[in-house]
C-alpha cells in the first residue's frame, strides 16, 4: 500500500468533479493528510506557506465539440463538464457557468479554450479559436463581456486579438500599478506572489550592503518593481519581447526608468556572464521548469555572495542546488510554498548566500 493509499479518507473531496475531473489530484484527502503527502519529499528545514482552496488566479478551460465546457478527465480528452471551480478565485468560479451557458448557444467546433485570469482589478477572457471569428460572433462576445464585466479577446494559434477592453489588466503594489496584457504568464495565486515579494524584500532589508540587483527570467518584472524602492538599480533579464516592453512600458509609466533596466536574452543559450555578474550583488531568478543549469553554472564561478532562487520544479532545482553548493554557497533559507492547492506541483524559494 503506498504513502497516498494509507492517507486517502473516504469520501472527503469538497468538489461534486473530483472523481474524474483531471485538474487536481488529491481533493479527496483530508486536509491534514494532504499536508503530509506534500511534505514527504521536502527537505525537513524548509519553512512551509499554504494558500489553500479558492486561490487560483488563471484557469484554462477545455471546449468540446458541442460546446462543452471543463477540464480533461484524468489521463484522458474526455471533457468534465464543469460549473464551478473549487481551487480557483471565486470570481473565476462564479464566471463558469455563465460562459458555460453563453457557449452553448454559440457556433460550434468554432471554440476550443477558454482561458480565465484574475487581475487585480477584474477578470480577463481569453476565448481560444479554430479560425476567424465573424463580425456577428465577435458582437455576441463583446455583448456577453458587456453584461459581466470582463475583458475578452479571442487567440488563433499564437495570435491574440482583443475584441473588447473594458480596462487596462493591472497588478497592484502598495504604491503603484502596472499594466498587463492578457497572456502574461503570472503567479499562480495573488497570496502565493505576495509572499515571494515578501520573502524577497525582507532579505534586501535585512541586508543594507546589496545595492545592485539582476533579476533573471525577470517575467514581467514583479520580483524588479517589487524592490526597486530598496536598492540602486536592478537589471531585468528575460528572452520574451513583449514582457521586456512590458517592463520597460511600466517603469516609464512609474517614473523608475532610472532605476529598473531591461535585456532581451535567450538565457538558456547566452546566460548573463560572470564578468556582469561579478558587479552585482544579488541575482534573483525564477527560472521555466527546466532550470537554468547554465545560468546558474556562471553564477557559480562569480564573486556573487547573495542568490535567491525561485523554483515551480523541485527536480530541476534539486540539479542547479547541487552547482551552488558545490561552489561554495550555502543554504540560507528554504520555503515551499503550496500555490497549487491539491496537485502534486509546489513552489520553492530558496536564498544562498556566500
Amino acid at each position: 500500500m503506498t504513502q497516498c493509499q494509507v492517507l486517502k479518507s473516504e469520501n472527503s473531496s469538497p468538489c461534486p468533479y473530483f472523481s474524474k475531473c483531471g485538474g487536481c489530484d488529491f481533493l479527496d484527502l483530508s486536509e491534514e493528510n494532504y499536508k503530509k503527502l506534500k511534505q514527504q519529499d521536502i527537505a525537513p528545514e524548509a519553512q512551509w506557506i499554504w494558500v489553500g482552496p479558492h486561490s487560483r488566479r488563471k484557469i484554462i478551460l477545455q471546449v468540446g465539440r458541442k460546446n462543452e465546457v471543463g477540464f480533461f478527465a484524468k489521463k484522458s480528452k474526455e471533457i468534465v463538464e464543469i460549473e464551478n471551480c473549487f481551487v480557483a478565485e471565486k470570481a473565476i468560479s462564479d464566471a463558469i457557468l455563465s460562459l458555460k451557458n453563453f457557449l452553448k448557444t454559440q457556433e460550434q467546433n468554432l471554440f476550443t479554450q477558454v482561458t480565465i485570469t484574475l487581475f487585480d482589478n477584474g477578470l480577463d477572457v481569453v476565448f481560444g479559436a479554430s479560425k476567424e471569428i465573424s463580425f456577428a460572433q465577435t458582437q455576441k462576445i463583446i455583448a456577453f463581456a458587456k453584461e459581466k464585466n470582463f475583458n475578452a479577446s479571442y487567440k488563433i494559434k499564437s495570435h491574440l486579438a482583443p475584441i473588447y477592453l473594458l480596462r487596462k489588466n493591472q497588478i497592484f503594489f502598495d504604491d503603484f500599478k502596472i499594466e498587463l496584457g492578457s497572456e502574461i504568464f503570472i503567479q499562480a495565486t495573488k497570496t502565493g506572489l505576495r509572499n515571494i515579494i515578501s520573502i524577497i524584500r525582507k532579505f534586501v532589508e535585512e541586508n543594507k550592503n546589496i545595492k545592485n540587483v539582476v533579476d533573471i527570467y525577470a517575467g514581467f518584472g514583479a520580483y524588479s518593481f517589487a524592490i526597486q524602492d530598496l536598492v540602486k538599480s536592478v537589471i531585468a533579464f528575460e528572452g520574451d519581447e513583449k514582457m521586456v516592453e512590458s517592463i520597460s512600458k511600466n517603469a516609464a509609466a512609474n517614473d523608475m526608468s532610472h532605476k529598473i533596466k531591461t535585456e532581451i536574452c535567450d538565457l538558456y543559450a547566452n546566460p548573463v556572464a560572470k564578468r556582469d555578474l561579478d558587479k552585482l550583488d544579488l541575482v534573483i531568478i525564477n527560472p521555466p521548469r527546466n532550470g537554468a543549469s547554465p545560468q546558474v553554472l556562471e553564477i557559480s564561478k562569480s564573486a556573487l555572495k547573495n542568490v535567491i532562487y525561485v523554483s515551480c520544479n523541485p527536480q530541476s532545482f534539486a540539479r542547479d542546488y547541487k552547482i551552488l553548493i558545490d561552489s561554495g554557497f550555502e543554504i540560507k533559507k528554504l520555503f515551499a510554498l503550496d500555490q497549487f492547492y491539491s496537485t502534486k506541483h509546489l513552489e520553492l524559494i530558496a536564498i544562498f548566500t556566500k
